[in-house]
């Protein structure tokens, strides 16, 4: 067998056309040396190139095994090749799984929650007697919709402006108020798309903060925040008092530390741990199923009180359930295959702003932020140089959580 070279194969699942989309971008024009053949178990390709030779596993398993696939006369002397791979008949071509990373029926009842990077215990094992998930980030609105709608109610159009502030107030005192929010409950743990969020008498070992490590404290009260303050700053970052990594931030709305899933570990079914792509993966997805938008924006949440950042990120959700192999990257990776390019903060408020606007807004911290522009330039560069663009725009590749077990 010949040494590995510089040629790359990239395979891609077709799940709705029940194809698989093969690439190899090679080191140097094709010539009479260059082979790419199937193997007879249908599951990996192998690619000869003069000297090199690199195999890949593809994403699923295709038809016509034992088979060399043929170079096209227009493809000879090209340096990227390609080819459309049928999908075998006993293959699935549906992805499996919830894309929701740690819903609340998979975290064991009573797990504690330790800090990512130093194993420090935040949330005591046993503190939490129940997990629940929390609705969707719009459910207020939508209840208030249901209550002024609903079918059996009829409407008066001449009523006067105290009727109307009188039914706000109802609803509002029934929780259902565009102003409500669910508060944290001692012994809950509360499960978000992106976040676990918990009373803070549950927690232990964090640091609260206006701004960076060294000007916060273990006890909150002890920072004296007059009203005015509170209203204003809405959140307190949250460390961890050991390795002073940024595990969240304390919310004086809800009265809950709210943990972020990437920088906590907790005990689930799959015993994976989610990173911040499937996240954000689960938030994209999550929110083209609630406005139907599949264009959002992802604004970066400074993480001190000084710091700024004049990035965001513009994506364009194109399949938000692929599963893809890459010489570069061998293990079939479930995906959301997205464009995205950066824009300045200044853009991306004129285009939320605007009435005609369909992006959706997203939040993240600055740091997260930060190591999603890593994945999607790592990802843009798995992809054959030919489909790495498309006019301004990068395509990048998401990771995609799919719950196991």
């Amino acid at each position: 067998m010949g040494s590995f070279d510089d040629s790359v194969l990239y395979a891609e699942l077709l799940a709705n056309i029940r194809q698989i989309s093969l690439a190899a971008s090679l080191s140097s024009p094709s010539d009479a040396s260059t082979q790419v053949a199937l193997s007879s178990d249908c599951r990996t390709v192998e690619l000869r190139h003069r000297d090199g030779c690199n195999q890949l596993m593809l994403p699923a398993k295709a038809s016509f095994g034992g088979t060399l696939l043929a170079i096209q006369d227009k493809q000879k002397g090209a340096v990227t090749l390609t080819w459309r791979l049928p999908l075998d008949a006993s293959s699935s071509s549906h992805s499996s799984g919830d894309p929701t990373p740690w819903s609340a029926i998979d975290l064991d009842t009573g797990s504690g929650v330790t800090c990512r990077q130093c194993s420090i215990e935040v949330v005591p094992s046993g503190s939490v007697k129940v997990w629940k998930d929390l609705p969707s980030e719009n459910w207020a609105e939508m209840m208030e919709f249901w209550h002024c709608h609903k079918p059996d109610h009829h409407h008066h159009h001449n009523r006067g402006a105290g009727s109307w502030k009188a039914d706000a107030e109802s609803l509002a005192a029934r929780g259902y108020g565009a102003s409500s929010a669910i508060s944290a409950q001692e012994g809950v743990g509360f499960v978000d798309l992106r976040t676990l969020l918990f009373a803070e008498r549950d927690c232990r070992n964090v640091m609260f903060s206006r701004g960076s490590y060294e000007q916060g404290s273990t006890d909150r009260q002890s920072l004296q925040l007059g009203d005015s303050e509170t209203a204003q700053i809405r959140n307190l970052n949250v460390f961890c008092s050991s390795c002073r990594a940024q595990l969240g931030f304390f919310n004086f709305r809800t009265a809950a530390v709210t943990l972020l899933k990437w920088q906590i570990s907790c005990k689930g079914a799959s015993g994976a741990v989610p990173g911040v792509s499937e996240c954000l993966g689960a938030t994209l997805i999550a929110t083209i199923s609630r406005s139907g938008s599949s264009k959002s924006l992802i604004l970066p949440i400074p993480e001190t009180a000084q710091e700024t950042d004049d990035k965001a990120i513009h994506v364009w959700v194109l399949n938000s359930s692929i599963v893809y192999s890459s010489t570069n990257a061998p293990q079939p990776t479930p995906a959301i295959k997205l464009l995205y390019r950066l824009i300045r903060r200044e853009e991306a408020d004129k285009m939320l702003e605007a009435i005609t606007s369909d992006a959706q807004e997203i939040n993240l911290p600055t740091q997260a932020l930060g190591e999603v522009i890593r994945h999607l330039d790592t990802s843009n560069a798995l992809l054959p140089p030919p489909e790495r663009m498309f006019k301004e725009w990068k395509v990048g590749l998401l990771t995609r959580w799919e719950a196991k077990g």
